[in-house]
Protein backbone atom coordinates (compact mmCIF):
# COMPACT_ATOMS: atom_id res chain seq x y z
CA UNK A 1 0.00 0.00 0.00
CA UNK A 2 1.05 3.36 -0.75
CA UNK A 3 2.05 5.67 2.00
CA UNK A 4 -0.61 8.22 3.19
CA UNK A 5 0.60 11.92 3.73
CA UNK A 6 -1.06 13.87 7.00
CA UNK A 7 -1.14 17.64 6.24
CA UNK A 8 0.47 19.98 8.89
CA UNK A 9 -2.65 19.52 10.99
CA UNK A 10 -2.38 16.31 11.55
CA UNK A 11 -5.43 15.36 9.23
CA UNK A 12 -5.87 13.19 6.33
CA UNK A 13 -4.91 13.63 3.23
CA UNK A 14 -8.15 12.34 1.79
CA UNK A 15 -6.42 11.83 -1.98
CA UNK A 16 -3.64 9.90 -1.22
CA UNK A 17 -5.75 7.42 0.74
CA UNK A 18 -8.39 7.47 -2.33
CA UNK A 19 -5.27 5.75 -3.99
CA UNK A 20 -5.21 3.13 -1.38
CA UNK A 21 -9.04 2.74 -1.62
CA UNK A 22 -8.84 2.34 -5.22
CA UNK A 23 -6.25 -0.30 -4.86
CA UNK A 24 -8.30 -2.42 -2.52
CA UNK A 25 -11.11 -2.03 -4.75
CA UNK A 26 -9.28 -3.40 -7.44
CA UNK A 27 -7.95 -6.02 -5.08
CA UNK A 28 -11.70 -7.11 -5.00
CA UNK A 29 -12.32 -5.28 -1.34
CA UNK A 30 -16.23 -4.59 -0.65
CA UNK A 31 -17.02 -0.99 0.53
CA UNK A 32 -17.65 -2.83 4.02
CA UNK A 33 -14.03 -4.20 4.03
CA UNK A 34 -12.32 -1.04 2.72
CA UNK A 35 -13.97 0.94 5.55
CA UNK A 36 -12.96 -1.75 7.99
CA UNK A 37 -8.91 -1.34 6.78
CA UNK A 38 -9.35 2.45 7.44
CA UNK A 39 -9.86 1.96 10.62
CA UNK A 40 -7.26 -0.36 11.48
CA UNK A 41 -4.83 1.43 9.19
CA UNK A 42 -5.58 5.30 9.93
CA UNK A 43 -7.08 4.38 13.66
CA UNK A 44 -9.65 6.20 12.90
CA UNK A 45 -13.86 6.42 14.81
CA UNK A 46 -15.90 4.10 12.50
CA UNK A 47 -17.71 6.91 11.54
CA UNK A 48 -14.84 8.97 10.15
CA UNK A 49 -13.79 5.64 8.46
CA UNK A 50 -17.74 5.62 6.39
CA UNK A 51 -17.11 9.02 5.57
CA UNK A 52 -14.05 8.35 4.06
CA UNK A 53 -15.24 5.24 1.99
CA UNK A 54 -18.50 6.57 1.15
CA UNK A 55 -17.06 10.51 0.18
CA UNK A 56 -13.99 8.52 -1.64
CA UNK A 57 -13.90 9.20 -5.37
CA UNK A 58 -13.00 5.20 -5.50
CA UNK A 59 -16.51 4.44 -4.43
CA UNK A 60 -18.71 7.38 -5.66
CA UNK A 61 -20.75 4.99 -7.86
CA UNK A 62 -21.80 2.98 -5.12
CA UNK A 63 -22.96 6.34 -2.65
CA UNK A 64 -26.63 6.18 -4.10
CA UNK A 65 -27.09 2.96 -3.71
CA UNK A 66 -25.47 3.05 0.28
CA UNK A 67 -27.73 5.65 1.04
CA UNK A 68 -30.88 4.06 0.14
CA UNK A 69 -29.97 0.78 2.05
CA UNK A 70 -29.15 2.64 5.01
CA UNK A 71 -32.65 4.70 4.83
CA UNK A 72 -34.12 1.61 4.67
CA UNK A 73 -32.45 0.00 7.38
CA UNK A 74 -33.15 2.94 9.75
CA UNK A 75 -37.08 2.49 8.84
CA UNK A 76 -36.69 -0.66 9.74
CA UNK A 77 -35.16 -0.38 13.00
CA UNK A 78 -37.42 2.59 13.75
CA UNK A 79 -40.47 0.60 12.89
CA UNK A 80 -39.18 -2.08 14.88
CA UNK A 81 -39.08 0.76 17.98
CA UNK A 82 -42.67 1.83 17.82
Amino acid sequence: MSQTRITAGGSLDQEAWDHVLAQLRVDGFSPIESIKVTRAVLHVTLGEAKRMVHTSRTWSDTREEFEDVQAAVSDAAARLQA
